[in-house]
């Protein structure tokens, strides 16, 4: 199945937003570095990585000597400072794309930016073919759940990287993940972003149990059954009627160990520890069956009878008289 155009979008990830600055919120160094750490290893996995960054001229009432923290904030990301630039680790990577919003107004989402050749960020996703994007980012009840929402109304599959953000406080990031999760943003850490399966592909397990589905809770799949041999050798368990008198093991019931085992099918009826334990058995079986050797023990004379004086006419004699 071919694979997506995809695009990442780091969000205003800018010192001004991170442990220090004027809006610091706590984590925000170690997103950068983190962000900085999955680009690297994954780069190959996108057509296009964008950044994104608050740069205020004049924003209006988004700034306030006395902020309410909701509508209203301190002066944060003023353009030109060093504050309102790139964080160091975010900087250092192959970008292919920068806008800058919120010049004259709040601009929580990055669809409200404009690169230095006046393309929106839409129009520069449109132009490079992108199917699907994801976000990550600062901070994550803000700016990038407002990013990842106009990115889905405008019809990409959007997702966000959980591990690559965090929010403003504990509070404002629940309420910000119910959102996204009711408009349909897919929110997932990045051990999940690039899987080996496709969400949804149901692969076989090769061996005697492929036709079993993996993981169905039976405790088999993948361990503890690896080791066990192929089920095949135990099919004539018949063979070994009447042995199991000489093993120390469970009756089983009326038929003993063969009648326990004689229908492989209600193996399947086992958990594994006890498919072990009866499996051991099977083994000690075969063994007596290779072992077990009458040969040495009797022969000819044995059979010799002509020393005994015998009375044909003693009560109980089944040999006619001569």
């Amino acid at each position: 199945m071919e694979e997506d155009t995809r695009a990442l979008i780091i969000v205003d990830v800018q010192p001004t937003f991170c442990e220090g600055g004027a809006l610091g919120v706590e984590g925000g160094n170690a997103v950068a570095e983190r962000i900085a750490d999955f680009v690297t290893e994954n780069a190959d996995e996108y057509e296009l990585l964008v950044t994104t960054q608050d740069w205020h001229v004049n924003p209006g009432s988004h700034f306030s000597d006395t902020p309410d923290f909701v509508d209203t904030w301190p002066e944060h990301g003023v353009a030109g400072t060093a504050e309102a630039e790139l964080h160091e680790a975010i900087a250092s990577l192959p970008l292919d794309a920068s806008v800058k919003k919120g010049e004259y107004s709040a601009a929580y989402s990055g669809f409200e930016g404009k690169d230095a050749e006046g393309r929106t960020l839409e129009e520069i996703l449109r132009a490079a073919g992108i199917q699907a994007i994801d976000v990550v980012g600062l901070a994550e009840s803000h700016c990038v759940k407002e990013t990842a929402l106009d990115a889905l109304r405008l019809g990409w599959r959007t997702r966000v990287l959980s591990d690559l953000t965090v929010p403003v406080s504990p509070e404002t990031g629940e309420d910000a993940r119910r959102e996204m999760d009711e408009a349909g943003v897919e929110q997932i850490p990045t051990a999940s972003a690039f899987g080996f399966y496709e969400e949804g592909e149901d692969a076989p397990i090769p061996g005697d149990f492929a036709d079993e589905p993996h993981g169905d809770g039976s405790g088999f799949a993948g361990g503890e059954l690896d080791d066990l041999g192929d089920l095949d050798d135990y099919d004539n368990l018949d063979d070994f009627d009447g042995l199991d008198d000489n093993l120390d093991v469970p009756s089983g019931g009326e038929a003993g160990a063969a009648g326990l085992f004689a229908d492989v099918d209600g193996l399947a009826d086992l958990d594994a520890d006890d498919l072990l334990e009866e499996l051991d058995v099977l083994e000690e079986l075969d063994d007596l069956e290779e072992d077990v050797d009458f040969s040495d023990e009797v022969d000819e004379a044995d059979f010799d009878f002509s020393d005994i004086d015998f009375d044909p006419g003693a009560p109980g004699s089944r040999r006619p008289p001569a």
